[in-house]
Formats: structure tokens, sequence, C-alpha cells
């Protein structure tokens, strides 16, 4: 199992912007998974895969998370869609995926863990 710890995600809501009957990717979203690219790199795999995700609120300056999060379904699309292209190639090799808070680190993160499957 190979492990990852990702800047924390931007909100579903700030990765799509619409336009005209069209959903494109923000500005926001395309520095997002450039910095995903730059952590995990830019060799997708052809195999299905097992995800392990862990969403790690940001700790505030008290030491306590805080209490503006991201609610978990709202991390895993961005999430699935900024891992594509450097860990798979499409989201849909994704076919086991454990998603769960974890504790809170500074700046807050994802942590990511992945399997190839057989």
């Amino acid at each position: 199992m190979k492990t990852y710890m990702l800047p924390y995600p931007i909100s579903a809501n700030r990765y799509w912007k619409h336009f005209k009957g069209r959903s494109i990717v923000s500005k926001e979203a395309v520095a997002y998974k450039s910095q995903i690219a730059v952590i995990v790199g830019r060799a997708p795999i052809d195999n299905h895969v097992c995800l392990s995700i862990e969403l790690l609120p940001k700790l505030t300056k008290s030491g306590e998370a805080s209490k503006v999060c991201l609610d978990l379904d709202n991390c895993l699309k961005v999430a699935l869609d900024a891992l594509q292209g450097c860990l798979y190639v499409n989201d849909n090799q994704v076919r086991k995926i454990k998603l769960q808070y974890g504790e809170p680190v500074k700046d807050g993160g994802l942590l990511i863990r992945y399997e190839v499957m057989e």
C-alpha cells in the first residue's frame, strides 16, 4: 500500500464553474490538480485500485479541529478527479473506497492510501 499526504481539497462548489450550460473546471481546480501532480507524479496505472481516504480537518490556533470542514462526499469527487491522470488513467478504475475523517493537522490535508487490485 502506498501513501500520499495531499493538501486540503477545495470545495466541489469551487471546483466546477458553470458557463452557458456547460460545466468547466475552475482555475482553482487546475491549480489544485497541479499540486497533486507534483506530489503524486504523472505515471497513471491501468489496473483497478482500492483507495483509503482520510480528510484531515484544519487545526485551529487553540489546538482543536476547525468547525469549518468539508463534507466527506464533497471532498471525494474532488480527490478522485485530482488523482485522475496522476495515480490512475480514469477514476472508473477505483473499485473500492474507504472514506473517513482523520485527526486535525496544521492547514488540513488529505491522506490517500492506495493499493493496486489484481
